[in-house]
């Protein structure tokens, strides 16, 4: 090979590809992402609104019933006697005031089972920000990871682009074959649509983010992350035991599956006591219709408890309070084997990413280097440049596919125990 060949394509293959910086890239680190999530987020704007109904459901189970007004007036009046009294111009007119009063204790166990209701209410707000914020700490490693990728190939790509217009040049003038060309142009095809699938992810990724966030800008959001803090993160102090605990106090799925336990014990004793009737208690007033004008009386009224003592809908509440309470036992089986399972994976990954030679990547980045230099010596074929090529790239890869294995399984584990243990 010439000189110049060899002389221009170094320069072409040595020279950095820079990305360019985008004004319009937004940089966030984690807690930044979170503060604007728990500020922003619409779905949780809208739960708190669905927490605020449920405690307003609280104030009207106090309220009590209105009283009852009944007017009568005739229409048609004339002067008349009536029970040897002079009836004038007005006639006959009647009033009744009634007032309904709850027995057994109605009242009070209508506002438990509201305050019940508001309670599960606010469990699954708190739920809800385990399960979106679990969503958002994935969705912004992926992006951070996938991203690290997607430069290697970048900076691949560009490298094989200028060597293939160097090659193209050198072709003309007739110095090297052209089959060379053919293999480095399939090669990059190859890398082309590998590092479109990458691009796919994080817009992906992305997009969950954004709306996390609420973000309706056209900016790229770009994760920022000290990986020296990540690698600090270890699982020596993680006990199974106090992660199952952990998770009995601070799961809200569990809490809510509690509370609805007794949301259906609270019901059973509602039922119980609407089998109680409830008393009207009134007054009423008659001018001239009863046997004696101005008639003036105290009222009393009382459904008879014969036919319907609410039998069916007690034993429809008790039924209820007993698959309730399976629900809760399963949930509690569920979560137990959900926190084993997240402390697996999170103990494998751990222990495949300790394994990794943290000096391996930087050393293999220099032999690329002596290969780049071997190969325009013509010192290795294609075949072999385009070999250690592609194994670099698996490698940056894997490594990072590596990398954000380990702290998936480490937000699955705080997901999973419902606090951060990492």
């Amino acid at each position: 090979m010439k000189p110049f060949l060899v002389w221009s394509m170094l320069f072409c293959l040595f020279v950095p590809s820079l990305r360019a910086q985008k004004s319009d890239t937004l940089h966030i680190a984690m807690d930044e992402a979170e503060q604007l999530f728990i500020k922003n987020n619409f779905t949780l704007l809208a739960q708190k609104y669905a927490v605020e109904s449920a405690k307003a459901a609280i104030l009207q189970a106090k309220l009590l019933p209105n009283p009852t007004v009944n007017i009568e007036q005739t229409l048609i009046t004339r002067s008349a006697v009536a029970n040897d009294a002079n009836i004038g111009s007005l006639g006959q007119h009647a009033f009744q005031l009634q007032q309904l009063i709850q027995l057994a204790g109605k009242r009070n166990k209508q506002i438990q089972m509201a305050q019940l209701n508001a309670n599960i209410t606010e469990y699954q707000f708190v739920d809800l920000i385990r399960t979106l914020s679990f969503q958002l700490r994935s969705s912004f490693y992926n992006v951070y990871f996938l991203s690290k990728t997607l430069a290697t190939y970048e900076a691949e790509i560009g490298t094989l682009n200028k060597l293939i217009s160097a090659y193209r040049l050198q072709i003309q003038k007739g110095n090297i074959p052209e089959k060379e060309l053919i293999r480095l142009q399939s090669f990059l095809v190859t890398l082309e649509t590998e590092r479109s699938d990458i691009a796919m992810q994080i817009a992906d990724n992305e997009a969950m983010l954004k709306t996390l966030l609420a973000d309706t800008s056209t900016k790229t959001i770009a994760p920022v992350v000290n990986e020296s803090v990540l690698a600090d993160k270890d699982l020596d102090d993680i006990h199974l035991g106090e992660l199952s605990s952990m998770a009995t106090e601070n799961r809200y799925d569990r809490k809510i599956q509690e509370a609805s336990v007794q949301l259906a014990s609270a019901n059973v004793q509602l039922q119980k006591a609407l089998a109680t009737p409830d008393l009207t208690l009134g007054y009423s007033y008659d001018r001239a219709g009863n046997y004696v004008n101005n008639y003036h009386a105290l009222t009393l009224s009382m459904a008879l408890p014969v036919f319907n003592k609410n039998q069916g809908n007690i034993k429809a509440a008790t039924s209820l309070v007993q698959a309730n309470q399976q629900y809760l036992a399963q949930t509690d089986t569920q979560i137990g084997n959900e926190v084993l399972q997240a402390l697996v994976k999170a103990r494998e990954a751990e222990r495949l990413y300790r394994s990794m030679d943290k000096d391996y990547l930087p050393n293999f980045d220099k032999l690329i280097k002596g290969v780049i230099d071997n190969y325009l010596k013509r010192n290795i074929t294609l075949l072999e440049f385009m070999d250690f090529l592609e194994s670099y790239k698996n490698t940056v890869a894997q490594i990072n596919t590596l990398q954000n294995s380990r702290m998936q399984t480490f937000e699955n584990l705080n997901f999973t125990v419902g606090k951060k243990v990492l």
